[in-house]
């Protein structure tokens, strides 16, 4: 199947079958390159990278330079990264799509899917781009990010059967004891690895129930109930993902949204203005420098931070419960990249 074929067009009117078949083996390359990543925040950094080139057309290092060399490799030698921002940005994007539309594997926090997280969060923060293809293309990444992350969300959450005690082996090498020890690990390694996995998700379920039934901030030193709905759709959405330890689930988001009405719009500067002093309190709970690298992937937390106040799609006027479900989104990645990250 040939991947680029969809989209060769965006960036060369008239493309020869040469052109797709070297930018369909580019794709292999950077897919390879992407699922190599170590740490989730590497994925979420290249999620931010290309949201940021998608807004103003400008390839960033973060990719750009992966981007040419597998274009070089595939045979188009002559290929140079000056005067191709769209190309490169295209073939990135495509390579993302194509990987986050693919059936996740039975680990919950990959590469891939850290990438499909961030790119939920910083494409749906921006405005449409006014170029019809590449706006096609952004559309198309963003429902396939949104629909893996919402998949992700819910099967981390599924309990695992615990089986039983495996075969005693004992190894003729080692001495008596030694062979004991290692072999009652390895026979109830799984059953405990089962155990610890629900045993997590138990401690989850309660924490975020407790919080619930107990409406109280202490970012607001007070219910959240009574706060003002931008304040508690915001507040509410950030203490509710501290609670977690997986990205949240459309249960979550109704939880914390539950008695949130919209209210007005507004945008990004009147919502910082909304939180007034308590801005400063939710600051000290964020990260900065860790969320600094990805600022695009957390428009809202940077800003509440004290970083840009100004990003792509700060001026759509958004209302409460919009804000809320952003807050629970990039604090759910930022609190899951804490967690799982390495």
């Amino acid at each position: 199947m040939s991947v680029m074929a969809k989209y060769v067009r965006i960036f060369c009117p008239e493309p020869k079958d040469d052109d797709v078949h070297r930018r369909n083996a580019a794709v292999v390359a950077i897919q390879s390159w992407i699922m190599a990543l170590q740490e989730p925040s590497s994925a979420i950094r290249l999620a931010s990278a290309l949201a940021d080139g998608v807004s103003d057309g400008k390839a960033r290092d973060e990719f750009a330079s992966k981007v040419e060399q597998a274009i070089v490799d595939a045979g188009s030698a002559a290929f140079v990264r000056q005067g191709h921002d769209l190309e490169i940005i295209v073939v990135a994007l495509v390579s993302a799509l194509n990987l986050v539309e693919r059936e996740p594997n039975e680990s919950n926090w990959t590469p891939v899917d850290a990438l499909a997280a961030g790119l939920w969060s910083a494409l749906s923060f921006q405005a449409p781009v006014s170029e019809e293809p590449i706006e096609l293309l952004r559309q198309e990444v963003l429902v396939a990010s949104r629909k893996r992350t919402m998949l992700i969300a819910e099967r981390s959450r599924k309990r695992v059967a615990v089986p039983e005690i495996g075969p005693l082996t004992l190894p003729e090498a080692q001495p008596t004891g030694a062979r004991a020890n290692l072999a009652y690990r390895k026979a109830t390694e799984p059953l405990v690895k089962a155990l610890r996995e629900n045993a997590e998700l138990d401690r989850e379920e309660l924490e975020f129930l407790w919080w619930t039934i107990e409406d109280w901030s202490d970012s607001l030193d007070g219910r959240l109930s009574d706060a003002d709905p931008l304040v508690r759709a915001v507040v509410a959405g950030i203490d509710g993902a501290a609670k977690l330890r997986r990205l949240p689930a459309s249960g979550h988001r109704n939880v914390v949204l539950r008695g949130v009405p919209a209210g007005i719009s507004v945008a990004l500067t009147a919502l910082l203005a909304a939180l007034e002093d308590r801005r400063s309190t939710l600051a000290a709970t964020i990260d900065v420098e860790r969320i600094g690298h990805s600022a695009t992937v957390f428009p809202l937390l940077t800003a509440i931070a004290g970083g840009k106040t100004d990003p792509v799609g700060a001026d759509i006027e958004r209302d409460a419960r919009e804000w809320g479900a952003r807050a629970l989104l990039e604090c759910g990645i930022f609190h899951v990249e804490m967690l799982r990250g390495t």
